[in-house]
This record gives C-alpha cells, sequence and structure tokens, in this order.
C-alpha cells in the first residue's frame, strides 16, 4: 500500500497542529491532539516507538550452500544437514543465485533480514534520529528559549524506513531563522532506501507518501549522511548543522542589532559613501569623464538611491548601517542580474543572511562585500 505502515511498524503523530496537515488520514497511526499535547511527543515516546533499547538493527553472517568448504561441520554431512547447520549457527543460508562475496544481511530486530549490501555498509541506528532531533531542540531551547516539539515519528515498510519530525513555530522569538513555519523531517532507511536525511518541509511525515515527498525529492537537504564507514564523524557534523540552524540566526540577530546601532546618515551614505563603496567592489575609481563607464556609474548610484527609499528599507532603519546594508543588497538582489555557478544561482534571501555574517570577496555580492568590510574596519 502506498503508506507502507506494516503489522510491525508503528506511527505516532500529532493531530491540529499547522504542520499536521491531513493528519492520520490512512487510520493506521496513532494520534495525540495538539491541545492536549502542546509540548509535542516526548522523546521516550519517540525512543519506544523507533525500537530504541528494544531491538536495533543488526547483520547477520551470509552462507553460501553452493560451496564446501574446510570446515569439518560442513564436509561431515550431506548438503542440506549442511544447511541446517549453519542455520543453527546463526548464519542466512542463501539461494544458489544470490551473492555472497563480502555481503551481509541486514535485519531489523527479529524480522527476517531483506537487505544484502556490501560489508562496506555501515549501519546506523534509529537512536540517532531520536539524537539529531533532541540536538535542533537543545538548540532552539538554550539559543532562543524556544521549545520545538516533535510532531510526529514511526517506522515504515516493516521497519525499513525510520523518521522524525520537529516542528518549528512561526514565532518573533525565532525571528531571522529562515527555517520558522517548517518542519525538520529526519529520516533514515535500512535497506538502501536513502542516506540519514534531514530536510525542510511545510509538513510533517506521517507515511510513505510523505517520507518520500520530503525526503526522497529533490528538495535542499540540510543533514546527508551515508552509510559508510565515516559514518560517526558525519554524524558530529550533522549535529553542528542543526545546532548551527538557530545558532547563526542568533549570532545574525546580533549583526543586525549591531548595524541598527551604527550610525549612517543618510546625506554622507548617498553622497560620499557609495561611490567609496563601489570604487572598492570594482577596484577603481568613479569615472571624471563623460561615456558609458560614467553613466554605468550613475545608473547604479541612482538605482542605490531609489531602494534606499523603497519600501525594502523601512524609514526607521534610514540613517543606519543596516538600512544602508539593506539598500546595497536589495539593490544586488533586485536589480541586477545574479550570476549562477556551476548552474546554480544562490538565493538572494539565504545570501542576505549570510552577508551580516562574514565577508567573502566570491560571492556574487560584491557591493554588500565592500560595505560590510567597510564596516569591520571602522569598527576595529
Amino acid at each position: 500500500m502506498a503508506h507502507e505502515i506494516t503489522g510491525t511498524d508503528r506511527v505516532v503523530l500529532i493531530e491540529g497542529h499547522p504542520l499536521s496537515g491531513m493528519g492520520n488520514w490512512h487510520s493506521l497511526g496513532e494520534t495525540h491532539r495538539w491541545d492536549d499535547t502542546p509540548d509535542g511527543l516526548d522523546l521516550d515516546l519517540v525512543r519506544k516507538v523507533l525500537g530504541v533499547g528494544e531491538w536495533t538493527i543488526n547483520t547477520v553472517p551470509l552462507a553460501d550452500a553452493r560451496r564446501t568448504v574446510d570446515d569439518s561441520q560442513i564436509l561431515d554431512f550431506a548438503l542440506q544437514d549442511a544447511c541446517i547447520d549453519l542455520q543453527d549457527a546463526g548464519y542466512l543460508v542463501l539461494h544458489p543465485d544470490a551473492i555472497i562475496e563480502d555481503h551481509k544481511g541486514v535485519a531489523c530486530g527479529n524480522n527476517p533480514p531483506h537487505y544484502f549490501p556490501t560489508d562496506k555498509y555501515t549501519i546506523v541506528q534509529n537512536e540517532e534520529l531520536v539524537d539529531l532531533a533532541g540536538t535542533l531542540q537543545e538548540a532552539a531551547q538554550v539559543e532562543r528559549g524556544v521549545s520545538l516539539p516533535i510532531l510526529s515519528t514511526g517506522t515504515l515498510r516493516d521497519r525499513r524506513l525510520a523518521f522524525v519530525s520537529v516542528g518549528i513555530p512561526d514565532i518573533d522569538a525565532l525571528d531571522g531563522l529562515p527555517a520558522r513555519g517548517y518542519s525538520m523531517n529526519l529520516g533514515t532507511s535500512h535497506d538502501g532506501t536513502t542516506a540519514l536525511v534531514g530536510c525542510l518541509a511545510p509538513y510533517i511525515i506521517v507515511c510513505a507518501n510523505t517520507f518520500r515527498a520530503s525526503l526522497l525529492s529533490t528538495a535542499p537537504q540540510e543533514v546527508r549522511i551515508k552509510h559508510t564507514a565515516n559514518v560517526r564523524d558525519n554524524l558530529t557534523v550533522a549535529r553542528r548543522v542543526l545546532r548551527d540552524m538557530v545558532g547563526a540566526a542568533t549570532e545574525t540577530d546580533a549583526a543586525i542589532a549591531r548595524l541598527l546601532d551604527t550610525p549612517a546618515p543618510a546625506t554622507v551614505f548617498l553622497n560620499e559613501t557609495v561611490d567609496q563603496v563601489a570604487a572598492q567592489a570594482y577596484g577603481k575609481d568613479k569615472p571624471t569623464e563623460d561615456g558609458r563607464s560614467l553613466t554605468v556609474w550613475e545608473n547604479r548610484h541612482d538605482a542605490i538611491v531609489d531602494e534606499y527609499y523603497s519600501s525594502h528599507v523601512p524609514a526607521e532603519h534610514r540613517g543606519t548601517a543596516w538600512g544602508a546594508l539593506m539598500a546595497l543588497q536589495g539593490y544586488e538582489q533586485h536589480h541586477r542580474t545574479q550570476p549562477s555557478r556551476n548552474g546554480v544561482k544562490r538565493h538572494p534571501a539565504a545570501v542576505t543572511i549570510q552577508r551580516t555574517l562574514a565577508v567573502s570577496g566570491d560571492n556574487g555580492y560584491p557591493l554588500s562585500t565592500a560595505y560590510t568590510k567597510m564596516l569591520t574596519e571602522a569598527a576595529a
């Protein structure tokens, strides 16, 4: 069935939350009402649903029934007896056309082995999903004093898929966080379907349909950890990524506050600073003779003035360094075509946040970069 919730699976979700969508539409999940569970699903419940402490993902050694080996326990028996003996010893005896060399079996709990990857495949336990969800929750609590509720969790396809969905409220306390109003959907597979992946989506996972739509689509993946030997190092990086989703936004707020407290009178910015910034950004002073170069320079200046007095820069922010930076960013985002690199065009909103935090010469926003550098040098 499309939802792929089988007899050994368990799905628990919260209905009535803005991210819950149709909720328990398949009637195969256990539901809690948002009004009755305002803190979301408890981590202990999430662990239990995912089998943490009750069953694990484990490997099973393989044996080839087609061969006899230099082992007396096999040579002394007929083939059928040898197979029984191997099975009693914990081996999985595969059919004659199976690939055995350098492979192993993967089983979820006491379910039969279902996946036979190479020995290089590294198991990721469901507990890692719980840990990553807890990392995101902890970061929001420490950085912003905000609780992020877990809105759904479960296994699919006879425990071969597992997921946790963490809701990110659209509230003022998370101002500056691009993920506001989204669900951080974390999922993994134990059958080669996907790596451990974390994606932002406007809905939670409640079945295989939403699992595929969120984690197996072309949406940007905030976290992606392959089942390879360096999985432990990659999990450490994933935890840092999730913390930084909140921490970087906090740093952005602090940077904006500093710029709002930095005077930048409109007359000085528009009549002097804009030309200084352009000269630093493009490596040449304003042309002194009539011609195309001077026309381009003046048209750019006029466009920045228009941006400064547009609705993109609130009136109360004019006269501050933040208002000046917004005018430069607004010009570079709305008036100037952004170059693409490797066929990928950068998202203007993402760069807006980035520009308040760091200075990089190769980012496609030379004016904003030059002005940020100028402010940094002035504050030093």
